[in-house]
C-alpha cells in the first residue's frame, strides 16, 4: 500500500495522526486518597502510552480491602488531597496529558458545607400528613408527616380540599374537587390548627413538611460529614463552591490547572428521596415563574415512589405519568405536576449549573455534566451545560434494556444521546461526550469488539468525545486478584469495566483509541448537518425512543430532538429553508404524537413554519396545554394555533410514523446522505472547510452493500480510521452529489470525505486495506497450528502450548477451559508462483474471534482493526513459497474468574453464576485471492415534491 502524498507531514496532526485534545480520557478512580507520587506518575504515563490524552480523578472508595486505614482514604478537603492533585497535575504536565475532577467524591454532589447551622442547604423533600373530616365539623390539630415528625423538619403549608368521589378511582388515586382546594397555613397558630370544614361532604386537611432527605454521595471520601447539597437552590451550590476553593483546589493550584486542567465532572442527577424534591424558597419561585400559588394544589404532585430513583422504582415502570396519590376530575393534577416538574428544572439550571460553570470557567477549567435524573428534561436542560454528557447505562435503561429489551438495546439505542447532542449543536457547544462504556454484569467480560460497538453508536447519534468507565488505581496492597475495582467486588455494583494493564486486551488498546481519535477528528470537523429536527418536551430522562418507526433512518435521513428552549434559541432562525443553519441546519422540523403542548411553542413553530421550514404533525394535532393557569382558556388558544399552523402550506399532518417520509419527499425534503438498500445503516454528516464528511455505521447483523447519494461536490475518498489513510472511490456526479455504492460488514463503519485533498490530513494510499471481494480467484485455508497460551492467574502467568490441526475454542482443548490471557498462534502457508496473477487482494479471513487482535505476516505488522479482525489485504506482505502467520489475540479475564468461583474460591464467588464465554481464534482462517472491481453507482435522482421514494437496491 505505497503511499501517493509524499508531502503529507507526518508530524502535523490530523486524522492521520489526531492531535491530543481529539484522543480519548479515562474514569481515573482513585481508592480515596490512598495513592502516592511515583505511583500516580507512572499510572498517567501508562495511560497517555495507551493513546489517552485526559484521567478524570475520581475518589471512589467502593469495595476496599478492610485493612485499609480510614485517614488514609477520607483526605478529600485535607492538605494531603491536594498534595497528591498536585502530583498529578504535575505529571500530566510531563507527559502531556490534562486532568479532570470530579466536583465531588461520588456522585450526587455532596459537601461539609450542609452541616450542623447549615443543614437548610441539604436538599430536601416534601413530607406529609393529612386527616379525614366531615362537612361542619372542626380540627384543631395539625397532621403530623408520615413516621412522625424528625429533627430538621420545617412546615411549609397547610391545606385542605373536598373528595370529589366517595371511593379512588381504578388507579388508587383520590379525587379531590379542585373548586375547594383551600390553603390554611395562615391558620396555624402555635404549632396548632383550627379550622371548620364548611357544608356537607367528606374532607380532607393536609400538611406539609419540608425535611433534609438524608441522602449521601454514593461514595464518602472526605474528613467531614457531607450530605447531598440542594441541587435547586443558589445558596447551596455558592457554599459548595467556598469549600472546594478552601479545602479542594487552593488557589496556588490555579497555574498548573491553567496549564493542564480540563474539566470540572458532575456525574448524573441521581437524586433519591422518598417525597417530593423541594426547596426553600421554591413557592416564591413557583408564584414568579408559573404565574399562580402552588400551596393549595400541593397535594396533587405526588406520585408515590416517583423520587426514590432507585432500581426497584425502574422495574415498576414509575414515572410522572403513573397515576397520582390525589388528583383532580378530568386528570387537571396533571398540569400542576407539569409546572411543578418545570419549575425544578428551571431552578437546577439556575441556581446549580450556571453557578458552577461561571466558577468552573472562572478556576481555568470546563464544566462537563451528566444532566439527567428523574424529572428532568436533560434535552432542555443539557443545552445550559458547556460540556453535556451522555451515557451507556442510562440510554440502555431509556432504551428498554429492564424491560426485556436486555442487551441488544446498548447496540441499538440512538435516541438518548440525540437528546444530548442536539442541545449542544443549536447552543454551538463542540463537543459531546459519553460515559462509555458500562455494562451492568459484565465485569471482566467486556472485550474491545463490544466497546466498539457502543462507540459506534454513540458517535452515530452526535457523541464526539469518549470518556472510558474506567481505570482504577493498580497498587492497592491487600486487594486480590486482578487488582482492587469500584465497581467489581462483594458489595458493590457489578458494572464493566476495570481496564488498564490488568487486562490482557490492554496490549491492544492504543489500535483502538487510536481508531477513537481520529473519528473523534471528524466528528468534531466543521459543524453538524442534520436533516429532521424532532420536537420533544418530558420531564422524564428514560422517556425514549421518540421516533419508533425505522423507516425515517432507513432512508437515510438524520434526526436529533429539540425541546422547547433550543427552539427558541436566538440561532433558530430559518434561512434558505434551514433551520439554525449555522449550527445544526435542520431542513424540517417533526412533531409527533404531542397532544399539549404550550402556546408560546405552537406559536413558535408557526413563526418557523412561515419562515419557510417544512413541518410534519404525526397523529392528533395539539388541542391542550400543559399548564395549570388558565388552562381552559390556554387549550382554546392552543386548538386554534394548531389549525392555523397546520392550514400553511408548508405543514402536513400524517397519522403515522411510518408516513413521515413520504410527507417529507411531498414538502421536497431529501436526507443528505441518500440510502437504497441500507437497512440499519445510521449517518452522520459534518461539513467544514475540510469539504463534506460523511460518518455510516451498519447497525444491522448482516453484511449490506448499498447505494449512498451524498449531498458535496469534489472527490470521493474513504477514510480509513485504523490507520489513518484514505484512498479514491469512484462515484456518478450528479448536481451538488455524488453516488458511491458501499459495504458494510456487521457493526462496521466507515468514512467518506467529499471534497479537495486526502481528509483532514489522511495519509493517501493507492488501494484500502480492506477490500470486499467481487471474485475468489483461489483459497487456502491455514492449517497445523503451533499455539502458544500466556494463561493470567492470580499467582502469575503460566505458558501453554498446543499443536492444532485448526483453530478452536480454548474451552474446549485440555487445560484451556478456563484460561484467559493471550494467545499466540503460529501457522504457515506455501503459495506457488503466480499466486498474485488475476488478484487485487488477498485477504486474510479470521472467522470468529473472540478476543481482540494484532496480526504479522512475514515478521510485518498489518494494519487490521484490532476490535473485530475484519479481514486485512495482506497482498503486499506476500510472496512465493511459504509465508508465516503470527495472530496474536488477547480475551477477558472472564473465563479465569467464572472458573476460580467455580472451584470454589470464595474470594471470586460473585462470578459463580455466571457463563464462560468463547476464547481464542476460533476460525476458519482462509486466505482469498480476490478481484475487487467497484461497480459505478447509480445516481438518485431529485424526484421532487409529491412523488414516493424508491426502494429499490442498487
Amino acid at each position: 500500500m505505497g503511499r501517493t502524498n509524499p508531502q503529507h507531514d507526518a508530524e502535523q496532526p490530523g486524522f492521520a495522526i489526531p492531535d491530543a485534545g481529539h484522543r480519548p480520557g479515562v474514569r481515573w478512580w482513585w481508592p480515596g486518597g490512598a495513592v502516592s507520587g511515583p505511583q500516580i506518575e507512572r499510572e498517567i504515563r501508562t495511560l497517555r502510552e495507551a493513546g489517552f490524552s485526559r484521567a478524570e480523578i475520581a475518589l471512589l472508595p467502593l469495595g476496599l480491602p478492610e485493612a485499609m486505614p480510614s485517614d488514609a482514604i477520607r483526605t478529600w478537603g485535607t492538605p494531603a488531597f491536594s498534595d497528591r492533585l498536585r502530583e498529578a497535575l504535575i505529571a500530566a504536565r510531563r507527559h502531556g496529558m490534562r486532568i479532570d475532577l470530579t466536583v465531588t467524591p461520588g456522585w450526587p454532589l455532596a459537601s461539609p458545607a450542609t452541616a450542623g447551622d447549615s443543614i437548610h442547604l441539604a436538599q430536601r423533600k416534601l413530607v406529609g400528613g393529612s386527616h379525614t373530616i366531615a362537612g361542619g365539623t372542626t380540627i384543631d390539630t395539625l397532621p403530623e408527616p408520615e413516621g412522625g415528625p424528625a429533627d430538621g423538619d420545617h412546615l411549609v403549608a397547610v391545606t385542605a380540599a373536598r373528595l370529589a368521589t366517595a371511593e379512588p378511582d381504578d388507579a388508587g388515586t383520590i379525587l379531590l374537587d379542585e373548586e375547594t382546594a383551600t390553603d390554611l397555613t395562615h391558620r396555624v397558630s402555635g404549632g396548632a390548627l383550627r379550622w371548620t370544614a364548611p357544608g356537607d361532604g367528606t374532607w380532607l386537611v393536609f400538611s406539609f413538611w419540608s425535611r433534609p432527605t438524608g441522602q449521601r454521595s454514593l461514595a464518602e471520601a472526605g474528613v467531614q460529614d457531607a450530605l447531598v447539597i440542594d441541587h435547586f437552590s443558589a445558596e447551596a451550590a455558592a457554599a459548595a463552591i467556598e469549600h472546594i476553593d478552601r479545602y479542594v483546589l487552593p488557589a496556588d493550584l490555579d497555574p498548573l490547572l491553567a496549564e493542564v486542567g480540563g474539566d470540572i465532572f458532575e456525574d448524573s442527577l441521581e437524586l433519591a428521596a422518598d417525597g417530593e424534591l423541594w426547596t426553600a424558597d421554591l413557592l416564591n419561585e413557583f408564584a414568579r415563574r408559573r404565574g399562580y400559588d402552588l400551596t393549595p394544589y400541593l397535594p396533587a404532585i405526588r406520585v408515590e415512589g416517583l423520587f426514590r430513583f432507585d432500581w426497584e422504582m425502574l422495574l415498576a415502570g414509575i414515572n410522572p405519568e403513573s397515576p397520582p396519590a390525589h388528583d383532580f376530575p378530568d386528570r387537571r393534577g396533571r398540569r400542576i405536576r407539569h409546572d411543578y416538574y418545570r419549575t425544578l428544572n428551571e431552578l437546577y439550571a439556575d441556581n446549580h449549573i450556571a453557578p458552577l460553570t461561571r466558577w468552573a470557567n472562572g478556576r481555568g477549567l470546563r464544566y462537563r455534566a451528566q444532566p439527567y435524573g428523574n424529572i428532568m428534561d436533560h434535552v432542555e436542560l443539557a443545552g445550559s451545560v458547556q460540556v453535556p454528557e451522555s451515557e451507556d447505562l442510562v440510554n440502555w435503561i431509556a432504551s428498554g434494556g429492564m424491560t426485556g429489551e436486555g442487551a441488544a438495546a446498548y447496540e441499538t439505542a440512538l435516541d438518548f444521546h440525540r437528546g444530548i447532542a442536539a442541545a449542544a449543536h443549536m447552543t454551538g457547544a463542540p463537543v459531546v461526550s459519553l460515559e462509555c462504556c458500562a455494562v451492568l454484569d459484565a465485569d471482566y467480560q467486556t472485550d474491545l469488539a463490544a466497546l466498539k460497538r457502543h462507540v459506534d453508536t454513540a458517535f452515530s447519534a452526535g457523541v464526539n468525545q469518549l470518556v472510558l468507565h474506567g481505570v482504577p488505581y493498580q497498587d492497592v496492597p491487600g486487594a486480590h486478584w486482578p487488582g482492587w475495582a469500584p465497581f467489581s467486588g462483594d458489595g458493590t455494583p457489578a458494572v464493566s469495566d476495570a481496564w488498564g494493564p490488568r487486562q490482557p486486551m490492554w496490549r491492544h488498546i492504543r489500535a483502538y483509541t487510536d481508531y477513537l481519535a481520529r473519528m473523534s477528528t471528524v466528528l468534531r470537523h466543521g459543524r453538524p448537518q442534520v436533516d429532521v429536527a424532532v420536537y420533544r418536551q418530558a420531564y422524564w430522562c428514560l422517556a425514549w425512543p421518540k421516533i419508533t418507526d425505522p423507516g425515517l433512518a432507513d432512508a437515510g435521513f438524520t434526526y436529533e430532538f429539540l425541546s422547547p428552549s433550543l427552539l427558541e434559541h436566538p440561532a433558530a432562525v430559518v434561512h434558505d429553508g434551514r433551520l439554525a443553519p449555522e449550527r445544526a441546519g435542520y431542513r424540517a422540523l417533526i412533531v409527533a404524537d404531542e397532544p399539549a403542548m404550550e402556546l408560546r411553542v405552537l406559536d413558535r413553530i408557526r413563526e418557523i413554519a412561515r419562515q419557510g421550514l417544512p413541518v410534519v404533525f404525526v397523529g392528533a394535532p395539539p388541542h391542550r396545554a400543559q399548564g395549570f393557569r388558565d388552562a381552559d382558556g390556554q387549550d382554546r388558544e392552543v386548538e386554534q394555533s394548531a389549525a392555523r399552523l397546520l392550514a400553511l402550506p408548508n405543514v402536513r399532518l400524517v397519522t403515522e410514523q411510518k408516513q413521515i417520509t413520504q410527507a417529507l419527499d411531498e414538502l421536497g425534503v431529501r436526507p443528505d446522505a441518500e440510502l437504497r438498500g441500507a437497512s440499519g445503516v445510521v449517518t452522520v454528516h459534518r461539513q467544514g472547510t475540510g469539504g463534506d464528511f460523511y460518518h455510516l455505521f451498519n447497525m444491522g447483523t448482516g453484511a449490506v452493500r448499498f447505494t449512498a447519494d451524498l449531498r458535496g461536490t469534489g472527490t470521493v475518498r474513504i477514510l480509513d480510521p485504523w490507520r489513518g489513510t484514505s484512498h479514491s472511490m469512484p462515484a456518478v456526479q450528479t448536481a451538488g452529489r455524488r453516488s458511491v455504492v458501499l459495504d458494510l460488514g456487521p457493526g462496521e463503519t466507515t468514512v467518506v470525505h467529499l471534497g479537495s485533498g486526502t481528509g483532514l490530513g489522511a495519509w493517501a494510499v493507492s488501494t484500502p486495506a480492506t477490500v470486499v471481494p467481487r471474485t475468489v480467484r483461489w483459497e487456502r485455508e491455514l492449517t497445523d497450528w503451533n499455539l502458544e497460551v500466556l494463561d493470567w492467574q492470580p499467582h502469575g502467568v503460566e505458558c501453554r502450548r498446543r499443536s492444532l490441526p485448526l483453530p478452536a475454542d480454548w474451552r474446549t482443548l485440555d487445560g484451556l477451559a478456563d484460561a484467559s490471557g493471550v494467545g499466540i498462534y503460529r501457522s504457515t502457508v506455501v503459495l506457488p508462483t503466480g499466486w498474485s496473477r488475476g488478484t487485487d487482494a488477498v485477504l486474510l479471513e479470521l472467522g470468529l474471534v473472540a478476543g481482540s487482535v494484532r496480526v504479522e505476516v512475514n515478521d510485518q505488522p498489518v494494519p487490521v482493526d484490532c476490535a473485530t479482525g475484519r479481514a486485512p489485504d495482506v497482498r503486499p506482505y506476500l510472496h512465493d513459497g511459504a509465508n508465516s502467520v503470527l495472530i496474536e489475540v488477547a480475551t477477558t479475564l472472564g473465563n479465569r474468574l467464572v472458573g476460580l468461583a467455580r472451584s470454589g474460591d470464595a474470594t471470586y464467588r460473585r462470578f459463580a453464576d455466571r457463563s464462560s464465554r468463547p476464547a481464542g481464534l476460533l476460525g476458519p482462517v482462509r486466505l482469498y485471492g480476490a478481484t475487487v472491481a467497484i461497480e459505478p453507482a447509480e445516481p438518485c435522482v431529485n424526484r421532487g415534491p409529491g412523488r414516493a421514494a424508491s426502494g429499490q437496491s442498487p
